[in-house]
């Protein structure tokens, strides 16, 4: 909770106004006594007050600087919101105060409640507002220039719709954009909105976001500043505004497109609906779900862009799923389950760092970013005037709420780049006890009925989304102050969804050893029927292999290997029997002590029956196959094998997957492309070390795709990611597929995953420059390669229906690259799974380089056939196998592995 907003501002102008610095004595008195939400800076000895306009590198971060250092402490600068000063050490800092900082940096270890600031002066808050080269920062032209069309021809056309509305009365107005200052400066949001509206009367009709006014009538026609004059309620004092023009906005640029989502978000607060960090959502429609200690909130996510031809209006449907248990419910459970041991503190961490938490009493929501042990509800703090306060005294007074546990330690949540903007200053101290956890546990996602009951709610159907849309387009036509808030502005949203033609791809033929071929249903893109008589496309060798289980899980173990044996035949594969080993009890130490005398035995691959999927034994097990001892391994959990009901076809799967760990091809797509490389590209946070993260490259070996060469590093920032981890791995995968065939690619196709929007004007800049450099290392010219970069997005809010009768989803194969798509941008949607439950989800690919001469119908159809060569599951998945691949590896390694996995592996797929 940051301080509040009735008290007057704490930034930058109350610093300034007090004319004189602060004595040693008086700094040592406020840094001792913080109101919540506020924390001192140091500079040059002195203690600041840290205000409005502080700009850390955060999600906006302009990729063309130096990277900074970055300290290894504080749960913000994961982030971006902890940075040095390019090149300099965090000891570099400490001893020169005055070296310029910007950024919050909070103090390590088991006190890390005391978050201390250095930076240096803030930025002004006109430094950020107003500029108009920010467009660019924002619509990223990737689209190449030599680019005739993006759109294919292949498939078969359907009528499809989308959950987007037209903008069909388009404004006919020029659009002004007006730079607000006010004097005293003013940080506080609502307070400059509130001023500025005093004038409504004489001003003509205008939009105001606290920082940038739009109006479509010029305020003086010589285009001089305005300057008015307000009076500020709480201290009646004179604030000058003063009004500038910064120009007109062209339909081009950023601002013009910020203006609708102005307008809209006006719009969504006239339907009643609450702002929850970005989205609006209804708590009046509210559902509770009692007995999971649940509560959902159905709401909306919007957003306004210019596509292919006209301006559309994307709504998706969302819930936000709130606890009704605390924080502090949550810690004593733990509590409960360690019995305070020496396991309590990390256990707590590991559960609630990087968690959101809501407070009903503001509704508003915050990220956990540390834990301060050291501090109290108890403790004081320095209220408004200057006295002395409990947080106890200060939640009863203000927001008439007890709280029960004075003992409890404090959560701290740092403020965001935007809050910093707006005032707050410091770390934020929030109680546990008023504070409700958000989203669902793993407990609570492992639980199959809540998750049934759930998914009745928040998995809607193709024909119910729609409807929902519908309902939310007839609140938005038919509300009289949203019409006339419209109208004002000389706009209107088309009543019906967008509707266009899209193409369904042939479905693909797989393809085994000799005649084994297979085909899938349009409507299910699954092939696991054909696995009764199959031939694998090439299978390892499976004679000499183990088991190691506990006494428990003889029974249910030794029916699961005859299971294997029976399906194995049926799948081209032959398996000898296994070694057993039983252990005497299912204690993760008896079972490395097992596999250090079984691995020496070098058998193929090693199967592992473990009690659950908890997480220790697991990774206690893989730490010890991929790392210190490398050896394809297999774990099961006994639960899936207690259960009798189909364990023949988990034994199928199995055996799949055995064979894929040992350098088998379970099966095939015809791919006409010759002497090309595909690598996928995927990242995950390490879960153990805060700001670290793991890098996977995989990369193929051969012409069909089918083998892979994967590489995983951690690494802690981009410049690190780029020259310690993506670079040298693709180095030797270059140098591995020279190796196997005889030559270098002619075609290197990049399939790159977890690139937000934000970053896409760094991976151009920077990571493509490397990558080619990379190239050329090699021995590859720029003119001999054919290279083709392309962006995988997963989370985005676009859907599409099958219209024609009620909306149903579309099938496996759809291609969407018109209408919907962004005219800045070679790039088109694919949807390549089949889902039985709820919408199903497509996927964006934007083709950002592009040198390969492939025609949009090659790229669409070859993305399409990688989706079918994921071993783990007999059907499409959502992204182009590598990436899956790459996923998959990076979730190991930064889940259990915490460490770089053995080379000796790197040719199998032993990560599935």
């Amino acid at each position: 909770m940051s301080a509040p907003p009735d008290q007057p501002p704490t930034g930058r102008a109350r610093g300034r106004a007090r004319g004189r610095a602060r004595t040693s004595e008086e700094a040592a008195a406020i840094v001792a006594a913080r109101r919540p939400g506020e924390v001192a800076s140091t500079v040059g000895g002195q203690v600041t007050s840290l205000g409005r306009g502080i700009s850390p590198v955060g999600r906006g971060v302009s990729p063309g600087k130096e990277m900074p250092s970055v300290p290894s402490s504080g749960r913000a600068y994961n982030r971006g919101s902890v940075t040095g000063k390019p090149g300099s050490s965090t000891s570099d800092q400490s001893s020169s105060l005055s070296s310029s900082l910007s950024a919050i940096k909070i103090t390590s270890g088991s006190s890390s409640g005391h978050g201390t600031v250095v930076g240096e002066a803030s930025v002004g808050r006109g430094a950020v507002r107003g500029r108009r080269d920010r467009a660019t920062e924002f619509y990223v032209r990737t689209r190449p220039d030599t680019l005739q069309s993006k759109k294919g021809t292949l498939g078969d056309e359907m009528a499809c719709a989308s959950n987007y509305f037209a903008l069909v009365a388009k404004p006919n107005w020029r659009l002004l954009q007006y730079r607000v200052d006010m004097s005293p400066d003013i940080d506080h949001t609502g307070v400059r909105k509130a001023l500025l509206y005093h004038h409504k009367a004489t001003l003509p009709k205008f939009m105001f976001d606290g920082t940038v006014l739009f109006t479509t009538t010029r305020l003086n026609p010589n285009d001089a500043p305005i300057v008015l004059t307000s009076t500020r309620e709480h201290d009646k004092a004179t604030v000058t505004i003063t009004i500038k023009l910064v120009g007109e906005v062209q339909p081009t640029d950023y601002h013009y497109m910020q203006f609708f989502n102005i307008v809209l978000r006006s719009a969504m607060e006239k339907m009643q609906l609450e702002l929850i960090r970005r989205n609006y959502y209804d708590p009046k429609a509210s559902i509770t779900l009692g007995q999971y200690k649940l509560e959902l909130w159905p709401g909306y996510v919007t957003s306004i862009r210019q596509h292919e031809s006209q301006i559309l209006l994307c709504c998706e449907i969302s819930c936000k799923v709130l606890r009704t248990d605390t924080v502090l419910e949550q810690i004593e459970e733990i509590y409960k389950r360690t019995g305070g041991a020496g396991q309590f503190r990390p256990s707590v961490e590991k559960a609630l760092l990087g968690a959101i938490v809501i407070t009903r009493y503001n509704n508003s929501t915050y990220r956990i970013d540390e834990i301060a042990w050291d501090k109290h509800p108890s403790d004081e703090f320095e209220g408004r005037n200057n006295e002395k306060i409990t947080y106890m005294k200060y939640y009863t007074d203000k927001y008439n709420k007890s709280i029960r546990d004075p003992k409890q330690p404090l959560i701290v949540s740092m403020p965001k780049v935007r809050e910093q903007r707006g005032g707050v200053s410091g770390p934020i101290y929030l109680i546990p006890e008023l504070c409700n956890m958000t989203g669902l546990s793993d407990e609570q996602r492992a639980n199959f009925q809540l998750m049934k009951t759930m998914g009745e709610y928040t998995r809607q159907g193709p024909d119910k989304r729609a409807e929902t849309l519908a309902k939310f387009s007839e609140r938005l036509s038919s509300k009289p102050e949203i019409v006339e808030e419209l109208q004002a502005w000389n706009l209107k949203f088309s009543k019906d969804l967008i509707q266009f033609r899209a193409r369904i791809l042939e479905p693909e033929m797989i393809l085994g050893a000799g005649s084994s071929k297979a085909t899938y249903q349009l409507d299910n893109a699954d092939w696991g029927t054909a696995f009764r008589k199959w031939n694998s496309f090439s299978v390892g060798n499976c004679q000499k292999w183990a088991v190691v289980f506990s006494n428990r899980d003889e029974a249910v173990t030794k029916e699961f290997v005859n299971s294997l044996k029976k399906v194995a035949p049926s799948l081209g594969m032959s398996m000898g029997s296994p070694k057993i080993f039983m252990l005497t009890d299912n204690r993760p130490a008896t079972y490395i002590q097992q596999l250090d005398q079984v691995i020496d035995m070098k058998p193929a691959i090693v199967m592992i029956v473990i009690p659950n999927n908890k997480g220790d034994h697991y990774a206690a097990v893989k730490k010890k196959c991929c790392i210190e001892k490398p050896i394809p391994s297999q774990c099961v959990t006994s639960t899936v094998l207690s259960k009798p009901k189909g364990l023949m076809s988990v034994a199928t799967k199995v055996a799949i997957q055995m064979n894929s760990k040992l350098g088998g091809e379970p099966w095939a797509v015809k791919i006409p492309l010759k002497d090309t490389m595909v690598i996928g590209y995927d990242t995950y946070h390490d879960s153990a070390q805060k700001g670290r993260s793991v890098g996977a490259v995989v990369a193929s070996m051969n012409s069909t795709f089918t083998k892979y060469l994967s590489v995983a590093n951690l690494h802690t920032n981009p410049a690190q990611e780029l020259n310690d981890n993506m670079c040298p791995a693709i180095a030797k995968a270059l140098r591995k597929y020279a190796e196997i065939n005889g030559n270098l690619p002619a075609r290197i196709i990049m399939y790159r995953d977890g690139v937000g929007d934000g970053q896409i004007p760094y991976v151009m800049e920077h990571e493509i420059a490397a990558i080619q450099n990379c190239f050329r290392a090699a021995g590859l010219t720029d003119d001999q390669l054919l290279f083709t970069y392309i962006i995988v997005s997963k989370r985005i809010n676009t859907r599409f229906f099958k219209m024609g009768g009620k909306p149903s989803n579309p099938p496996s194969g759809t291609i969407v690259d018109d209408v919907v798509t962004l005219p800045e941008r070679y790039d088109f949607f694919l949807v390549s799974q089949s889902v039985r439950q709820g919408t199903v989800n497509p996927t964006s690919y934007n083709v950002i380089k592009d040198t390969s001469g492939l025609k949009p119908n090659h790229l669409q159809k070859l993305t399409y056939k990688l989706t079918h060569l994921y071993y783990n599951w007999p059907g499409t998945v959502r992204v182009p196998a590598p990436c899956q691949y790459a996923h998959k590896l990076a979730f190991l390694v930064g889940e259990s592995l915490h460490k770089e996995p053995s080379e000796q592996l790197e040719q199998v797929l032993y990560y599935l």
